[in-house]
């Protein structure tokens, strides 16, 4: 899992990577700026979706996607500083993919990035081996 990030961190990196900011984000929650508030409406739009799959739907059964400094959970994110509680990648990519989405344009090649990096999570979290013929001294 990637380490975790803030919300500024998040919606800083993923409006960096798009190119809607040329220079660090200073603040999303109460922001000014249009784009940025958006960025932080979509992060939770990206947590509600998160939840529904694997493996988040049951590691994340309570519906808590962000925490505050000191761990506390939180279902949606009261300032700047709050922590997301699963991979920070997902997270970048899915408001990336959102964003360009909601303003008409193409965003096929980020959609693809949110869901090969949604699959292989869970490929890694259900990728379990089952020794079916009981051997104790077999390797697998």
């Amino acid at each position: 899992m990637s380490q975790r990030l803030s919300v500024l961190q998040l919606v800083n990196q993923a409006s960096l990577e798009i190119g809607i900011s040329q220079r660090p984000i200073t603040k999303v929650v109460g922001s000014l700026d249009q784009d940025v508030v958006q960025m932080g409406a979509l992060l939770n739009a990206v947590a509600d979706e998160v939840l529904l799959e694997e493996p988040y739907k049951y590691t994340l059964g309570d519906d808590a996607w962000v925490t505050d400094d000191a761990g506390n959970p939180k279902l949606f994110a009261t300032v700047d500083t709050d922590l997301i509680t699963f991979d920070s990648r997902l997270a970048i990519n899915g408001m990336k993919y959102r964003f360009l989405q909601a303003k008409g344009m193409e965003f096929a090649e980020q959609l693809r990035d949110f869901t090969v990096r949604m699959n292989k999570l869970a490929g890694r979290v259900n990728a379990k081996v089952l020794d079916l013929d009981g051997d104790e001294d077999r390797v697998i």
